[in-house]
């Protein structure tokens, strides 16, 4: 991944330019590892043309320095304040910012560090953009961690029967995804069974399965950064007609969108797609949430595939299909 990420910067760094700011401040940490590696938990980058430039603390030096195959600087500074002892940040007019990334104290501890002639611009989406296009490694580390999430599944449904437990059930897949090369879990695992079922994001716990109980999985693994997000609905040892047809109504929803994918096509068309067969089946008023979201290092990140969103998709995205009703 070395040199990937020497040509995001450079990107980068073109990008700026266009934008008329002098250097931008990355300060979300899935940007600033997106732009160089960096995995620790306290960081930000400047970035401009003569600034590359990882700021973090004390535990984070050494790693630093690892993770960026030491071609960016890494400067000791647990906050924004060591901005001031970079040469030529007094010189620095137009300074970006992540917009979405940063909090109201934070804007202002950086804008008491700057001199009257530094202007603070506010940026929104610019490395996530870059991020919404996936490359040839990058798809490989979401097609691994899909693939391994999809064995966590079978091996998990495989073992589930009445009175096995919410939180049973989530211990069984990530001992499995940890046991076979996952580096961690994309997100708490979603286990519901019964009327917990009915709670998009429920929290698994001591609730026990029972015969003839929809069951619910959401789950997903984490593979060189890169994260999958999977969910499996089932009808423990039973058969019910009601079910099926709502079953058989989301997944012909999902089949439909996922056909209607190309590119050009907006995230607002493509919900619109598996919606109006949810809609058609009488079960509107139950999908209540987007159809889908881009992943990556982050589970939710562009493009979002929701009634709202203009983004157009394009070849090298990826993101979920996954229509729902609650």
């Amino acid at each position: 991944m070395q040199p990937e990420y020497r040509k995001r910067r450079d990107r980068l760094k073109k990008v700026i330019e266009g934008l008329n700011i002098d250097a931008l401040l990355v300060t979300s940490l899935v940007n600033v590892q997106y732009l160089c590696g960096f995995t620790g938990s306290n960081g930000f980058l400047l970035i401009s043309d003569i600034h590359e430039i990882l700021f973090t603390d004390s535990r984070y030096i050494e790693q630093g320095s690892e993770e960026t195959f030491n071609e960016i600087d890494v400067s000791l500074s647990p906050g924004f304040k060591g901005l001031n002892g970079v040469s030529g940040f007094s010189k620095i007019v137009n300074l970006g910012f992540e917009s979405e990334n940063i909090s109201h104290s934070e804007f202002l501890i950086i804008s008491e560090l700057l001199t009257a002639r530094t202007k603070l611009i506010p940026t929104n989406g610019v490395v996530e953009k870059f991020r919404s296009i996936k490359d040839e490694n990058e798809i490989d580390f979401i097609k691994n961690a899909a693939c391994l999430a999809d064995r966590a599944i079978v091996h998990a449904l495989d073992l589930v029967e009445p009175d096995i437990s919410e939180s049973d059930i989530a211990w069984v897949i990530e001992k499995f995804l940890r046991e076979n090369g996952a580096d961690d879990i994309a997100f708490d695992t979603i286990v519901a069974t019964g009327a917990n079922s009915s709670k998009p994001h429920h929290r698994a716990g001591r609730t026990t399965v029972k015969q003839g109980d929809p069951l619910i999985i959401d789950m997903g693994a984490s593979v060189k950064g890169y994260n999958s997000d999977i969910t499996r609905t089932i009808l423990v040892e039973s058969r019910d007609e009601k079910f099926d047809r709502v079953y058989d109504s989301v997944l012909e929803a999902q089949i439909a969108a996922i056909n209607a994918v190309k590119e050009g096509i907006s995230g607002k068309e493509l919900d619109s797609v598996a919606r109006k067969v949810i809609v058609d089946r009488g079960y509107g008023e139950y999908f209540s949430h987007g159809l889908g979201h881009g992943i990556g290092l982050a589970v939710h990140e562009m493009p979002m595939v929701v009634p709202s969103s203009e983004i157009l998709m394009e070849d090298g995205m990826i993101f979920t299909i996954e229509p729902g009703v609650y």
